[in-house]
């Protein structure tokens, strides 16, 4: 599922893989300055994975800009260390170096979540816990919604977030509005349409709203683990019932 990632993905790809192809470095035509090792320390770490055209000196001392294809990275004097898309890699461990401190500032204590204002679902001994923000014209959210109830021996706790479209705001206040929260709010992430009211009281949605609002939740789905962590978008299936397991064994 997540969608924060940089925008040179597939350099990242690249540079976090493992190098099990040499693809061998095309000859770089140098700008006067650059060191003429940072060439095979770059070749060295990558073992050859990273394709290099050229690199030249920067404004900043020790940093060169190192072109690859049509992507562009910038890499320390030892040629260990790149600056990808706004990630520091290490180029030699294949390891995201930004990533843990990113995910760290990302996270959100499980006790701060305004849970009394969940739409709760309990699939079996709901051992496991997860919070989704989801928005109710969210097609990821809809394809989502269908994996998540498949899911076994976990509690769902469902936000309504009507962010992403003007005309989804009044299908939530139906939804939320509704003699039966949790069934109505299951129609409409399953596709169909619901009637009823709207004007009751909606100081609860309005609550989730500035939830999300004060903590950076600008995307749907939005997944919260037990542990914090935030997953955004569309996680692959694998990966998300992984991160889910390790959130709850986190905190044992």
């Amino acid at each position: 599922m997540l969608t924060s990632t940089y925008s040179h993905s597939s350099l990242l790809i690249r540079l976090a893989a493992s190098a099990s192809l040499s693809l061998g470095l095309a000859t770089a035509s140098w700008a006067q300055g650059v060191p003429s090792d940072v060439q095979a320390a770059i070749e060295e770490h990558t073992q050859g994975s990273v394709p290099i055209d050229s690199i030249s000196t920067t404004p900043i001392a020790g940093i060169y800009q190192v072109t690859s294809g049509n992507e562009i990275f910038y890499s320390d004097s030892t040629g260990r260390y790149a600056f990808v898309g706004g990630a520091l890699m290490d180029m030699k461990d294949r390891r995201d170096v930004t990533a843990p401190a990113l995910e760290k500032l990302n996270t959100i204590p499980w006790e701060s979540l305004p849970l009394s204002q969940a739409i709760v679902q309990v699939h079996g001994n709901g051992q496991r816990k997860m919070a989704v923000f989801e928005d109710p014209l969210c097609p990821i959210c809809r394809v989502f919604t269908k994996f998540v109830d498949q899911l076994e021996n976990v509690t769902v706790y469902r936000f309504v977030f009507p962010v992403i479209d003007p005309q989804s705001a009044p299908i939530a206040r139906k939804a939320w509005c509704s003699t039966d929260r949790n069934t109505a709010w299951n129609m409409v992430m399953n596709g169909r349409n619901i009637d009823g009211r709207e004007d009751c009281d909606i100081s609860g949605l309005v609550e989730i709203l500035k939830f999300g609002e004060a903590n950076n939740i600008a995307n749907t789905p939005t997944v919260i683990l037990g542990n914090g962590k935030r997953l955004v978008g569309a996680t692959p299936p694998e990966q998300f019932i992984a991160e889910l397991d390790a959130s709850e064994l986190s905190k044992n």
